[in-house]
């Protein structure tokens, strides 16, 4: 099934690496590869956390060299539940006590440092974690080497879990970030550039005019996830009345058939 040009699921070979998402990109990838321990991406509703970290998640699952797992809903009734689904997803049995769960997790780590395999858990939603929860993720990041942590941990959510990090409590998690990323809405240029690019994906003509692009821009803020709602259905409007160009005034007629969450 062909996929539509101007789709918001989680495509990523259609996801336009913006040099925000670039660099992103780039930070995720020193935190996994020199075993830092953890690193945050973070951003309003919309601007594409879920769509990189499932980028950068794929890219680590074709490595033989990386154990990652990605855990898409952390909707979890406590501390425990949430360690033993983390532990499952790597195949470990649950067991009776937080500790023994522990304990268990903590020997995986080992063995899968003395094979030279590098542990990755991807959390997306993370802003769902609360509490002691979040106590749980600075605790897995205990389980170190020497030199180097055991386990790396990426969390992509939304601007709630700076809020969460912030509190007085959370200081010892906080310290342990490293090198993370706020993402920021579009500008201008990365509008047009992401919508040329969506259309070269389809290997369709880009059928919006600049200034419908400029209107695009301003009615969506700049987020991305607006910006293609938009375009899907102008796109959709302007093929059924059978015209080829999505014009400024073509585009202001379908965008109040646009709905933005």
């Amino acid at each position: 099934m062909d996929i539509h040009p101007f789709t918001v699921s989680l495509t990523p070979d259609f996801l336009y690496l913006t040099p925000a998402l670039l660099a992103t990109q780039t930070k995720v990838r020193f935190v996994i590869n020199h075993r830092q321990g953890l690193t945050c991406i973070m951003g309003d509703v919309g601007m594409g956390k879920s769509s990189i970290l499932r980028a950068i998640y794929g890219e680590y699952a074709e490595r033989e060299d990386t154990q990652p797992v990605l855990i898409t809903t952390p909707s979890f009734v406590s501390e425990f539940a949430f360690l033993k689904a983390v532990c499952q997803q790597f195949g470990l049995r649950p067991r009776r006590s937080l500790y023994d769960q522990q304990q268990d997790f903590e020997e995986y780590l080992n063995d899968q440092f003395a094979a030279e395999r590098n542990v990755v858990v991807f959390i997306d939603e993370a802003q769902m974690l609360k509490g002691a929860q979040l106590e749980i993720v600075r605790t897995m990041l205990n389980f170190e080497s020497d030199n180097h942590k055991l386990i790396q941990i990426v969390l992509a959510a939304q601007l709630e879990l700076r809020d969460s990090l912030r509190d007085a409590s959370k200081k010892a998690l906080r310290s342990r970030i490293i090198a993370p990323s706020i993402l920021a809405p579009l500008t201008p240029e990365e509008t047009h550039a992401m919508i040329a690019f969506r259309c070269q994906k389809s290997k369709i003509a880009n059928p919006f005019t600049p200034d419908a692009v400029d209107r695009i821009y301003t009615l969506a803020n700049g987020t991305p996830r607006d910006v293609l709602k938009l375009c899907a259905t102008a796109y959709e409007f302007s093929r059924g009345l059978g015209e080829p160009v999505v014009t400024l005034e073509l585009l202001n007629e379908a965008a109040g058939e646009a709905v933005f969450a």
